[in-house]
């Protein structure tokens, strides 16, 4: 190889590696959204979604958490057509029915579970309170969230206080769901401000 060829080719190989090492060190100095508080824990998102819009929410809560997604699914899925989801809906509640689960993972070895879902006439859908009753959430944290289409929070934290009394039960977030969320900053500004992330 020609002296000057030779010499181009050391000086490429040179700001290359200049350049990856710029690189590496803007990653480790990179701030992490993740707060000490959850370093180290064990962290699932549950999350029962009908429309999408608390799946949505679900997402953004572990894209920013971390740890495991679970969607929280009935064994007979709830009708597509809203009007005949909703009769179904009244139904169980007039009955106080639970509807059957399909199996989800092991929750003993998690230190936080943040569960979302939406409300369906100011309270939770009565699959909820089938996963609360059979679910021991005893010393964990407990982060919860829902969507709703203008109840807000509905009577959803009082009642998962209730069934969950030795949980540490953070302060929940409502989000506006109806026909898709359209605050997911809303998310971000919550778990800052429960200190689950900085």
């Amino acid at each position: 190889m020609p002296n000057d060829s030779r010499r181009m080719f050391l000086m490429s190989i040179g700001c290359l590696g200049a350049l990856c090492a710029s690189s590496a060190q803007t990653l480790a100095q990179a701030p992490s959204v993740r707060n000490l508080k959850t370093e180290g824990k064990r962290i699932i998102t549950i999350y029962f979604s009908w429309a999408g819009s608390c799946r949505d929410v679900a997402h953004e809560v572990q894209r920013l958490i971390g740890g495991d997604l679970v969607e929280l699914k009935t064994q007979v899925p709830y009708p597509a057509k809203y009007e005949d989801t909703v009769n179904r809906a009244k139904a169980e509640r007039k009955a106080n029915l639970r509807p059957p689960l399909q199996p989800i993972p092991d929750l003993s070895g998690y230190d936080i579970v943040c569960i979302g879902h939406p409300i369906w006439s100011g309270s939770m859908p009565m699959a909820l309170y089938g996963f609360f009753e059979s679910q021991d959430l005893s010393g964990k944290t407990l982060v919860h969230f829902n969507t709703h289409g203008g109840s807000g929070q509905g009577d959803s934290h009082r009642e998962i206080a209730r069934l969950e009394p030795k949980a540490q039960l953070l302060e929940g977030l409502a989000v506006y769901g109806w026909r898709g969320v359209r605050d997911l900053p809303s998310v971000e500004r919550w778990l800052k401000h429960i200190g689950l992330i900085s």
